[in-house]
């Protein structure tokens, strides 16, 4: 690493900082599948509450996990995004099972049918807590953990009843929340709804709001007609009987969106004229996802035992824009699973164990209307049906983690993770080659992977603790990483991704400073990705290593100054030669200099201004390290404050100096390709409590 850049991250640490820091031997987490003190856990993870996520009032997931360290959401147009946590901005099949989203511990999607902007079924805007672990979480969490996971937690717990509105208004867009908790004798009930409409923010109109090339016959001096609109829902019951507790819940989400491509040309999105073109106006995006489970704890004399049933159905349209020909994917999947957990303290140590299992039904179609000859006949993306077929996916799994209190001051953690993933695969068109595209036969295929782990804690000090963390990630390939296949590939040639993850870690608080600082070291084994002119590269082989800070330093009791840093460098470990890969090249999309730093300003109790601002260094957007995006700053300003002690108003302004950038950069079919990042926006938050 260049001593300068680590001086230059080790100055942001001191000009940027966490928000909790004279209570952060008081926080308690669940990333153990455990209520624990944060002091006690050894790994690394990070949370946002719902007060911190109210106060951003985000348009986007982005605006949330990228003040988290290590961690890079990429957005493309609305809700469009790609997510990076200690990784480049992986795409396709390598982003769709690289990270794994949950609610509540219970994956959004069947890991085996993942999505790549799977935050998009997350209901993090109106979830009480969103907690993010960096590195490989398989032992406890299953398969897709294997670069990090999002879990969004529903628990509420108040003392009394409270309704609560939020309303979000700017010039293109508005949102609207509500949330209403009831608490009775011995339970409680929850209903939260989140509502959004856009006509036009998300794809950059120009300044006096007028749609550019209106999509699917849209008259483009029609600024009204939105251009996306997203709902979500959570209803949530908690009650105590005797020594059983129950958890009922069921939560949804919907999109419905038109979605604005890529423009192209090298520095596209510094041209004026070029920055309020959509030139996909075709393109659109659908989604629906619906899930609901039911938890029953029982307490035993000397443990507990947890049974979680659980439903899910999710389906999604789009045009896939990105692609020449851009063909219309349609795919679906329904699952249902349980996740059994017993948990049992033992002399000075802590046993958990757990069963999950899932069957899911799946299914997914691609056809393109007319034919696409960019690549010439022979690789063409042919006209017709390019994939249409079914799978019926098992995944069984069974894990033991032991947490052996070998000192006053010092714990152990031991884990290991089985899990076995079958698929059955069966098409509904002719197996064969057509162009780049080959449909396979009908098989069978299965996947037994080992996930181990072992880690350390120690308490320094009663604020401060150092940590070690051995683990390994697996990820089951995805179903269209085997049946989504090309004409150079063989059915089912795919193999697990397999993750060696090593993290040595300092946290805590001194004084007025609270701060956890990482590094890490991770090897990955047959990853699976897609190059820049859209083929498929099974097997390849990475590196990653770097360090992470996350941090507050209160200067005053009124201002405060946090944030986090990382810098990391993401390389092949292998050569291939059709796209030019090197072993040691940096991975494309993957900047090595992450910051995010907030200046905080508290003058009176539930009075609050921000000034945030954003860092993304340089990267390159081809594999051949031939190309390159300059990287960008950000500044966002907010704040808010009480009307009286039911109302709430705020403001946000976002990229303050109105910069010219791009929010994501690739290189791919021979052009430059840019999602162009909004320019200067003004906000108005109202809020109501009753």
């Amino acid at each position: 690493m260049n001593l300068l850049r680590f001086l230059y991250i080790f100055v942001l640490l001191f000009i940027s900082s966490s928000t909790h820091a004279n209570i952060i031997d008081e926080i308690v987490v669940t990333g153990n599948k455990n209520k624990s003190q944060i002091l006690d856990i050894s790994g690394n993870i990070s949370f946002v509450d719902i007060e911190e996520i109210k106060f951003i009032s985000p348009h986007n997931p982005s605006e949330v996990l990228n003040r988290t360290p290590g961690v890079f959401v990429s957005m493309g147009s609305g809700q469009e995004h790609l997510t990076s946590i200690r990784s480049p901005i992986l795409s396709g099949g390598a982003g769709a099972g690289s990270f794994l989203y949950l609610e509540d511990g219970i994956p959004l999607r069947s890991p085996g049918f993942a999505n790549v902007n799977g935050l998009m079924d997350s209901i993090i805007e109106i979830g009480e807590r969103t907690e993010i672990i960096r590195g490989p979480g398989s032992v406890l969490y299953g398969s897709n953990a294997i670069h990090g996971l999002i879990n969004v937690i529903t628990e509420k717990e108040e003392t009394e009843d409270s309704k609560l509105l939020n309303l979000h208004l700017m010039k293109h867009e508005f949102t609207f929340d509500s949330s209403i908790y009831h608490k009775l004798s011995n339970s409680n009930l929850l209903f939260n709804f989140f509502w959004r409409e856009d006509n036009g923010h998300s794809h950059n109109h120009d300044e006096e709001g007028h749609g550019m090339d209106g999509h699917m016959g849209m008259d483009k001096k029609d600024p009204d007609q939105p251009h996306y609109g997203q709902q979500k829902f959570l209803l949530r019951w908690d009650a105590s009987k005797n020594s059983k507790d129950y958890i009922f819940s069921i939560s949804g989400t919907n999109l419905n969106q038109e979605t604005m491509g890529y423009i192209k040309g090298y520095q596209a999105y510094k041209h004026e004229s070029k920055r309020h073109m959509n030139p996909d106006p075709e393109a659109f995006r659908d989604t629906f996802n619906f899930r609901s489970h039911f938890k029953i704890i029982q307490q035993l004399e000397n443990a507990s035992v947890s049974l979680t049933p659980y439903v899910r159905y999710a389906e999604m349209d789009f045009r896939m824009h990105f692609l020449p020909g851009k063909p219309l994917e349609k795919n679906s999947h329904k699952s249902i699973g349980v996740q059994t957990l017993y948990q049992r303290p033992f002399n000075n140590h802590f046993l958990t164990f757990g069963i999950d299992t899932e069957l899911t039904e799946g299914e997914l179609s691609e056809n393109q209307t007319a034919p696409d000859v960019s690549f010439g006949p022979r690789l063409a993306y042919p006209n017709g049906r390019h994939y249409d077929y079914n799978i019926d996916s098992i995944i069984l799994a069974a894990f033991l983690n032991i947490e052996w209190q070998i000192s006053e001051n010092t714990m152990l953690v031991t884990g290991i993770r089985g899990e076995k993933v079958e698929y059955d695969y069966k098409t509904n068109i002719t197996p064969g080659t057509r162009g780049r595209i080959q449909v396979s036969p009908d098989r069978k295929d299965n996947f037994t992977d080992f996930s181990p782990k072992l880690a350390i804690n120690h308490k320094l000090t009663q604020k401060l603790s150092l940590f070690a963390n051995y683990s390994r990630g697996n990820r089951a390939p995805q179903t269209t990483d085997l049946y989504r296949i090309q004409s150079k590939q063989i059915p089912g040639g795919a193999n697990s991704e397999k993750m060696e993850s090593f993290e040595i870690g300092l946290r805590g608080s001194l004084e007025n400073l609270s701060l956890e600082l990482v590094g890490f070291n991770m090897k990955k084994e047959n990853y699976f990705f897609r190059d820049s002119q859209g083929f498929n590269v099974e097997n390849g082989k990475t590196t990653h290593e770097g360090f992470e800070i996350g941090y507050l330093l209160e200067i005053a009791e009124i201002f405060h100054i946090e944030g986090s840093a990382s810098y990391a460098e993401h390389k092949y470990d292998f050569n291939h030669t059709p796209n030019g890969i090197k072993s040691g090249y940096q991975i494309d999309s993957a900047p090595e200099l992450l910051a995010n730093t907030r200046f905080i300003f508290i003058p009176k109790d539930n009075v609050r201004f921000e000034l945030e601002w954003g860092k993304i260094d340089s990267y390159p957007v081809d594999e051949r390290n031939a190309h390159f995006y300059k990287g960008h700053n950000v500044f966002t300003l907010r704040g808010k404050w009480p009307i009286n002690k039911n109302f709430n108003v705020g403001f946000l302004v976002n990229n303050v100096t109105n910069e010219k950038y791009a929010t994501r950069a690739d290189y791919a079919f021979g052009n430059y390709r840019y999602f162009v990042g909004h320019q200067r926006m003004f906000h108005l938050m109202l809020e109501a409590k009753f």
